[in-house]
């Protein structure tokens, strides 16, 4: 007999589903400088019953995609776009917006949103793991993959990477079916896809509709946008809703398309695709000549009153009752953020060893730059002392040591949240994990990595140079000075978009860093009015510590060769505004940096990722 956990990783076990309706969909761009405003969709109407599945069809720019993203809560009023619209399920009067709605319905984008490093067998099982309740086996996980794998033709590639524009991997039809794949693992009661069959072969197109067919015939409700199907493809839809230039051409089933556009002059040739012939019409045909002939039908369903949920009542879309969960002592909870964590940390760790070239690149560049920078400055912090000779050189190869650390670091983590952040927002908007377990997992891998490339360019250069202070306070005062770098990195790369913004912005990080750090220009001979900025840069604090540990001893006379080599330490430090009373308060600003760009990273992380869609 099987048991709830059983059903639960069963791919097509029956659900709950949910009649989706809407009407009255308009969207309107404001026009700018007293233009007229641009309806981009105008009085849209249409419906998803449950267990059929509903494809949307029109020209380019008809409006396709909007209506699915208004459906799914992805596009609202915002600025100068204005969306109203009446949604229901079940009648019940929703906004799609709401994050409780929103994380409930699988949501297949037209991108392919992937970790290109994972395999398909990967992203699906990471998916279900997460989103699935905690009470479901490994081995149950395993099967319900096996059999996604199966049913999506992935079989026979499952273990070979995604891929990306610099990693070989999958074919492009393969990461659409993969995408497919990682969303139908939680068995929706609601279905959206935006053109899940581009890329795809005819063979593969129908496999992947015979699925979707699968899924809809269990409970679900399956809306989709698609360019031009074959005419076997879309004769097995249920409902087709053609839209042109934000208006609905034609409403209804499959099979209703000959009769209705032949009444309205415009009978379909024999043996013709009805979705080339339709698609036809709607192209060449103007929206007036349409509109004479009977096209753009009104909406004439029964406009029941909608149904409002009371206070605490929510809009249920899970496969099992709660109650019947809790009888079957199944636990519904999803993993602990814990687990979130663990694998979102595994899953970084696979990416970098199996990234090779990213990996080589970041450790390599820091073996080579630590070698040249080594030899140029070899010995200088052996030289005895010669006034004006050896001792700025000794303070320059410090301070540039301090800086390469710096440097070092903090552009991976700038560039590494942008790179991801298509992957991010599609798993966090489906409710993969949240916001803090993301941003706490990609500290714990970049704190491993910062450690392991200071330390690699430290032990490079730290003897080869000869510098005099404690090898192990200078690992940490640049381990130190590197977080927190990276911290304001990772803080500007929350708030940008992409990895071209990414690299316009470096020098925000570094060349206020570089310029407060004391080594080019005295911070006393800053002006007044630019000087305060200095107790916002950790590299002030961490040069700071470097001179005093490393010209401290000189400074109070300790292994000095004559009394003028004191007294030019302690002009060094001078300079720097170095206290040797205040060590504490360098080592404290320089954590209290670190805190407040992280807290400011991870806002700004969650609001991005809260009104992205």
């Amino acid at each position: 007999m099987s048991t709830l956990a059983d059903e639960l990783s069963d791919l097509f076990a029956p659900r709950d589903g949910k009649n989706l309706t809407w009407r009255n969909v308009n969207m309107t761009l404001k026009g700018e400088k007293g233009a007229e405003d641009r309806a981009l969709l105008s009085n849209v109407w249409g419906e998803v019953p449950k267990k059929e599945i509903t494809a949307v069809m029109g020209p380019s720019g008809g409006g396709k995609s909007s209506i699915l993203n208004i459906l799914s809560g992805r596009t609202v009023t915002k600025g100068n776009l204005t969306v109203d619209a009446d949604i229901r399920l079940d009648n019940f009067q929703v906004d799609p917006s709401s994050i409780e709605i929103r994380k409930q319905i699988a949501f297949v984008a037209q991108d392919d949103s992937l970790q290109i490093t994972a395999t398909p067998r990967e992203c699906i099982k990471f998916s279900a793991k997460l989103r699935l309740p905690r009470s479901i086996t490994e081995e149950q996980l395993d099967s319900l993959t096996s059999k996604m794998l199966e049913e999506l033709g992935l079989s026979h590639c499952a273990d070979t990477y995604v891929g990306g524009p610099l990693l070989k991997g999958i074919s492009g039809g393969e990461r659409k079916r993969t995408s497919v794949g990682v969303e139908l693992v939680t068995k929706p009661a609601l279905v959206f896809l935006d053109e899940p069959t581009s890329g795809l072969d005819s063979y593969s197109a129908t496999k992947l509709v015979e699925l979707l067919k699968k899924i809809a015939n269990a409970g679900s409700s399956v809306l989709f946008t698609i360019h031009q199907p074959s005419s076997d493809l879309f004769n097995s839809f249920d409902h087709v809703l053609l839209v042109k230039q934000g208006r609905v051409l034609y409403s209804g089933t499959a099979l209703g398309v000959p009769e209705y556009f032949g009444a309205r002059s415009h009978p379909m040739p024999a043996n013709y695709n009805p979705s080339d012939w339709i698609m036809s019409v709607a192209q060449q045909n103007s929206v007036d000549d349409l509109k004479a002939k009977g096209f753009f039908p009104e909406d004439t369903r029964d406009t029941r009153a909608s149904m409002m949920l009371k206070k605490g009542q929510s809009m249920r879309l899970s496969l099992i009752d709660p109650d019947e969960m809790e009888v079957n002592q199944v636990d519904p909870r999803k993993v602990s953020v814990c687990t979130q964590m663990a694998m979102l940390f595994k899953r970084d760790l696979v990416n970098i060893k199996r990234d090779t070239t990213a990996l080589g690149t970041r450790f390599g560049s820091t073996v080579f730059m630590g070698v040249l920078f080594g030899n140029i400055f070899a010995g200088v912090g052996n030289e005895q002392f010669v006034a004006n000779t050896s001792l700025p050189s000794h303070a320059g190869a410090l301070t540039f040591t301090v800086l390469m650390n710096m440097f070092g670091t903090a552009q991976p983590a700038l560039f590494a949240i942008p790179a991801e952040r298509p992957v991010f927002l599609r798993e966090y908007s489906t409710d993969h994990y949240s916001v803090f377990s993301y941003f706490i997992s990609k500290l714990t891998m970049e704190t491993v990595m910062t450690f392991a490339q200071v330390l690699l360019l430290n032990v490079i250069v730290f003897w080869l140079i000869g510098f005099d202070s404690n090898f192990f306070l200078f690992q940490l005062n640049t381990f130190s000075l590197a977080m927190a770098a990276t911290a304001a990195a990772v803080m500007l790369g929350c708030a940008i978009d992409d990895i071209q913004q990414a690299q316009e912005m470096l020098p925000l990080i570094f060349m206020p860093q570089m310029l407060f750090s004391g080594f080019f220009v005295t911070i006393s001979l800053i002006p007044g009015f630019l000087r305060w900025s200095q107790w916002l840069c950790s590299l002030t604090y961490s040069v700071r510590l470097a001179m005093l540990h490393e010209f401290g001893d000189c400074a109070k006379g300790i292994n000095v060769f004559n009394p003028q080599e004191q007294v030019e330490c302690i002009q060094m430090l001078d300079n720097y505004e170095v206290n040797m009373d205040t060590e504490w308060l360098y080592w404290l600003m320089i954590f209290v940096i670190f805190f407040i760009f992280r807290a400011l990273g991870l806002f700004i992380l969650q609001k991005k990722a809260s009104s992205f869609y």
